[in-house]
């Protein structure tokens, strides 16, 4: 039952921050910081710059990655679940800086619960190896 969770949740969170930063990078969505309508838009809400921006975006599609190659070599998912979970983190302490509501944040928390769920289910997983 561990094992399906965490394959489920890895392609969950995989997919959705993939889709975010790929395919709906310059689109308008209900969760952008201020009143941001692209990624561009939303860095520079927060006070970030677009180095910045391709920085946190590239670590987040390769933390994407690494969460579909930890599901064949679990190891790997505790490194990129664990980097997810520090950019989530990140994600959530901008929305609060400035003062969006919860709808706008939900995202990052869910992101950021399930990155801890990856982490220690692929620990619990290793451990039982």
């Amino acid at each position: 039952m561990l094992k399906v969770l965490y394959i489920c949740v890895s392609l969950f969170v995989s997919i959705l921050v993939t889709n975010v930063w790929l395919f709906r990078f310059d689109k308008e969505t209900p969760y952008r910081g201020g009143n941001a309508t692209n990624m561009i838009e939303e860095f520079a809400v927060y006070g970030l710059d677009t180095n910045m921006l391709y920085l946190i975006g590239t670590l987040k599609i390769i933390a994407s990655v690494g969460l579909i190659i930890g599901l064949f070599k679990t190891k790997i998912s505790v490194y990129s679940s664990l980097l997810m979970a520090i950019l989530m983190t990140g994600a959530i302490y901008f929305h609060f800086k400035i003062s969006d509501p919860a709808i706008k944040y939900f995202p990052s928390v869910l992101m950021l619960f399930c990155s801890v769920l990856i982490y220690l289910s692929s620990k619990r997983i290793l451990k039982t190896n």
